[in-house]
């Protein structure tokens, strides 16, 4: 479902209220449940990583109910890949700086964790997104910033590296809402395993 010219106002107060049910959605689910579901899904990602050959892998520090990055983490960096992680500069682009286990981290304006240095990946083979709401096509709802919308849309011109989104599986909806800008997933990782879009 794409916006139509008239529409973003209706679009942006559908993307509101679905962010605000998937987030308390992501909330409800129990301590165990969570902790279960950031390791099989570490898992699943990693196998896929290791089938594909990917070494240089951009990732998040997971925050609030997002689904738990540091399993991933850890296996990745277990694996051999060059890790990098968010940073948002100060005209608000993001942009991803090498990450190792123990680096040096502090809060953002934002209040997430991010590197103190900034070193830029010479390539990426794989960028494993946050999300809030994902569907069967491929569409990802984020938090609504658009930092990752225009992160990713400056990677088109050059070898574009996989893009995974990295959720629970109670995340996902029958239809997201989006705009000619948002940009799709080509793969999602639940605890229930890696699914290619495309």
């Amino acid at each position: 479902m794409t916006a139509q010219a008239g529409d973003t106002t209706s679009l942006s107060s559908r993307k509101a209220r679905l962010r605000k049910e998937l987030r308390q959605r992501r909330r409800a689910l129990a301590g165990a449940a969570r902790r279960r579901a950031a390791v099989q899904a570490a898992a699943h990602l990693a196998r896929a990583i290791r089938s594909r050959g990917a070494r240089h892998v951009a990732a998040y520090l997971g925050v609030a109910e997002e689904l738990d990055t540091r399993p991933l983490l850890a296996r990745l960096h277990a694996l051999g890949c060059v890790l990098y992680v968010p940073k948002v500069g100060a005209a608000g682009e993001l942009r991803f700086a090498r990450w190792r286990p123990g680096a040096p981290l502090r809060h953002n304006r934002y209040g997430i964790a991010e590197p103190v240095a900034l070193r830029h990946p010479a390539r990426l083979d794989l960028i494993v997104l946050p999300l809030v709401a994902f569907d069967a096509g491929g569409a990802r709802l984020g938090m609504g910033g658009g930092y990752y919308d225009r992160l990713l849309a400056r990677t088109r011109a050059t070898r574009r590296p996989l893009r995974v989104g990295y959720a629970f599986a109670a995340q996902e909806i029958r239809a997201v809402p989006v705009a000619a800008h948002d940009a799709r997933l080509d793969a999602i990782v639940t605890e229930r395993g890696f699914r290619r879009f495309r």
